[in-house]
């Protein structure tokens, strides 16, 4: 054994091969940075069913929203900039930094005298979500061989599908149980643990450039993005003709065509916006929305319509939901493998249609219809829902160079943020505009239905642009053209040692 194989093998328990206890480097990596993602994940939802608590404990209705708004926009800013922050600091860097800051965020939240202070930890605790996932992923895509990288994306993202359906359950439980503050505590110990494991079994792997921050293009994508996500967001709440909705709307996608302008034609933008023009990514993009949009009707809607309708409690809401998780538990792997074998094209069409099957079952949900029932269609939906929703991202990532991983997952993380949003903002103005006025409409299941229609007639639509993913003869070609690419860049998922970066 080398003398550089014995340290490493005293400073983390690896030996020659990069193995760490017998489990090759790859997945204990992979699990590592899954421990992480899993708080960030668990965090978009848990925290919904504490916002009545938080009204009751700080004594106000008004403004209590932007606990939910600031997180996500701020999710959304620090997305654009994951894929600079990584290329220059290294994965291993940045997420440590984003791990670490959204643990400390999570214990301001927890202790929050007032609303202000606790919508300005929300903000910190988006800056570094934002930045984790996108790293997260990025680090998934270089660990593996493209022709693994659907295996390993199955089960990664198992935690980042299934975390929604838990958060419910959890959230319900602590609220009721504990108080509101327990939703961010939970968060402690595992950033507290997750912490110095990574700083011990992560190494900096991947390509690395220190090109100068784009500050313009921050700026213009920060406050566009920002602008854009907060009043698409409060278009049902304020009205979509409301002047603050209308400016903040509009503002936003100027700043954001501006953006996009800048960086086609910037020498080192802060995001290569070029890559969209890769028509395989594109269409990868365009499919993670849509089916963003989908999901999202049924995480918001399903919860809603128990608990407005029937009366059901938010613990017994979760455990309703819960069902839905383990189908995408048991189908993710499934798809991420078909993804690896035989393209993206059969995964994609074979679940959209068997989610959008879901949601015209939800359709003919009536008043009488028992929880367990409810609870099966759910079950089946996440099956359908684990096939189609990683298998687009895999193909999509394959069709960019390695020295753009971290900038495509910034674009692909961001894609996701920004359909959710849109999504749920004309979902919610559809639902309105068919709910009754007065008392009787919070017991007409007819509004919820016109969902449910809506998100299978967008699951409709995915089954059709999933036609344009590539298939098996494209995807492996895009698996050899990774392969090539990744050997004569010597970025060895492997080494021990930073590459050398690239002074631009």
């Amino acid at each position: 054994m080398t003398d550089r194989d014995q340290a490493r093998e005293g400073t983390t328990g690896a030996v020659g091969d990069g193995s760490i206890a017998g489990i090759p480097y790859r997945w204990v990596a992979m699990g590592v940075v899954l421990f992480g993602t899993f708080m960030v994940v668990l965090d978009t939802t848990v925290v919904n069913l504490g916002l009545p608590a938080l009204q009751e404990d700080f004594g106000t209705v008004e403004g209590i929203e932007w606990v939910v708004t600031a997180y996500l926009a701020s999710v959304g800013v620090a997305q654009m900039l994951s894929g600079w922050s990584a290329d220059r600091f290294g994965r291993k860097a940045m997420f440590m930094f984003s791990l670490a800051l959204f643990t400390v965020a999570s214990v301001l939240c927890a202790l929050a005298p007032g609303l202000g202070v606790l919508i300005v930890a929300r903000v910190l605790q988006g800056i570094g979500g934002g930045l984790m996932m996108p790293v997260a992923m990025a680090m998934i895509y270089e660990l593996f061989e493209p022709h693994e990288r659907g295996k390993a994306l199955g089960y990664f993202g198992i935690a980042v599908m299934a975390a929604p359906a838990i958060g419910p359950v959890l959230g319900g439980s602590l609220v009721s149980s504990l108080s509101w503050r327990w939703l961010f505590l939970i968060n402690v110990p595992i950033g507290v643990v997750g912490f110095p494991v990574a700083a011990r079994l992560l190494r900096d792997t991947g390509f690395r450039e220190a090109r100068p921050l784009d500050r313009v293009g921050l700026g213009l994508s920060g406050v566009g993005l920002a602008s854009f996500l907060v009043g698409v967001s409060k278009g049902a709440t304020w009205g979509w003709s409301s002047p603050a909705v209308v400016g903040l709307v509009g503002l936003g996608v100027v700043l954001l065509a501006l953006f996009a302008r800048h960086a086609v034609t910037s020498t080192h933008p802060l995001v290569e916006m070029r890559i969209l023009a890769n028509p395989v990514f594109a269409v990868g993009m365009v499919t993670i929305a849509l089916l963003t949009v989908a999901q999202y009707s049924r995480l918001v809607y399903i919860p809603l319509e128990l608990g407005t309708v029937r009366g059901v409690s938010e613990l017994r809401i979760g455990l309703v939901m819960l069902p839905s998780a383990l189908g995408i538990a048991l189908t993710m792997p499934i798809g991420g493998r078909m993804a690896d074998r035989i393209g993206a094209r059969i995964p994609v069409s074979v679940g959209a249609l068997v989610l959008g099957g879901s949601f015209v079952a939800l359709v003919g949900v009536t008043r009488s219809t028992s929880l367990p029932v409810i609870a099966f269609i759910l079950f089946v939906g996440g099956l359908g829902s684990g096939l189609a929703m990683m298998a687009p991202n895999i193909v999509a990532m394959n069709a960019v160079s390695a020295t753009k991983v971290s900038q495509a997952s910034a674009i692909s993380q961001t894609a996701r943020q920004v359909a959710a949003a849109i999504g749920v903002g004309i979902i919610a103005s559809v639902f309105a505009s068919a709910r009754p006025d007065g008392p009787a409409g919070s017991a007409d299941l007819g509004p919820y239905r016109l969902v449910f229609l809506v998100a299978a007639g967008i699951l409709v639509v995915v089954t059709i642009v999933a036609q344009w993913v590539p298939g098996r003869a494209r995807a492996l070609q895009l698996q050899a053209d990774r392969k090539a690419e990744i050997e004569a860049l010597g970025l060895d998922p492997e080494a021990d040692e930073p590459p050398v970066m690239a002074e631009t």
